[in-house]
């Protein structure tokens, strides 16, 4: 009797350890792969930024986390549009273009290490010998301006909307001198520095995150104005994934700070918070005010 009883034991945990083998092997071995993308908001890789969050994703979900670059924002959301991206982080304009035509949806937001927030705000800046003191019409009137990219949020739809405010209009020839897309913030920003620009509208991200790696000098400009605040730069999924995959990619991204140092848009984060599509819903006007 004592024999059997041990035997029995024994087929028991030999058969707890191999579903518990088999458990580990099917969530590492899930066959699951997401694709991410990012929009081009950096001269120093946007990709790169996120490398550590997408290592703590697969840790914890067991999905393989694969990284798509491309060099403009209309194609981060044709990527995701087409299938060829599952999740993306994208500025808030892109963002709302993304959820209409590409199925995509805003889960979450990075605070950036040392913030309480999730938002951010456009800059307008001029080199500190600028004769610009004041963010008006009369005084902006006639110059270069420089902004990051057609279909950034705050390095194209913030500054024209901003500078709507003031009776100026980035389409109409004689308000603007030029106006120059860049191609991202670090490079609007250097424009300026450089003097082939008077002006630039640029992210406070980008702006501070230069600042701390020692790009440029604070001293060499001055901010002649800041927007109010942005709806932060989500990271969305495409609803064409799975409920189940989406909710454990949330999850992980939820708690991933938890998992050890995590990045995204500007460097470091101290986390990430759930964020909603109705979240975007004010830049939705401010896009169809800017139109």
């Amino acid at each position: 009797m004592k024999r059997t009883l041990c035997s029995l034991l024994l087929i028991i945990l030999m058969s707890l350890l191999l579903f518990n083998g088999c458990a580990k092997k099917s969530k590492e071995e899930s066959g699951v792969v997401i694709r991410m993308v990012c929009v081009p908001a950096s001269e120093k890789g946007d990709e790169d930024d996120f490398v550590s969050l997408l290592e703590i994703i697969n840790k914890i979900t067991g999905y393989k986390m694969e990284m798509i670059k491309v060099t403009d924002y209309n194609a981060a959301v044709e990527a995701m549009r087409a299938g060829r991206a599952d999740m993306a982080w994208f500025g808030a304009k892109t963002y709302i273009e993304a959820a209409r035509i590409a199925d995509a949806e805003a889960f979450a937001a990075g605070i950036r290490k040392g913030k309480n927030s999730v938002v951010y705000y456009t800059h307008f800046i001029v080199r500190k010998d600028s004769p610009i003191t004041e963010f008006t019409k009369e005084e902006l009137k006639g110059t270069v301006l420089a902004l990051n990219h057609v279909g950034s949020t705050s390095g194209d739809l913030i500054p024209r909307y901003e500078l709507i405010q003031i009776d100026m209009n980035t389409k109409e020839k004689e308000d603007f001198k030029m106006v120059q897309y860049t191609g991202s913030h670090d490079a609007a920003i250097l424009t300026v520095l450089n003097g082939i620009a008077d002006v630039g509208g640029v992210s406070s991200v980008n702006w501070d995150a230069r600042i701390k790696d020692g790009t440029i000098n604070p001293d060499d400009y001055r901010i002649i104005h800041s927007s109010p605040p942005i709806a932060a730069a989500p990271l969305a999924y495409s609803k064409k994934l799975p409920e189940e995959v989406r909710k454990n990619i949330k999850a992980a991204v939820l708690e991933a700070h938890k998992h050890g140092t995590i990045g995204g848009y500007g460097g470091e984060m101290e986390k990430y918070v759930g964020v909603t599509d109705a979240d975007y819903d004010i830049t939705r006007r401010i896009n169809e005010t800017v139109k």
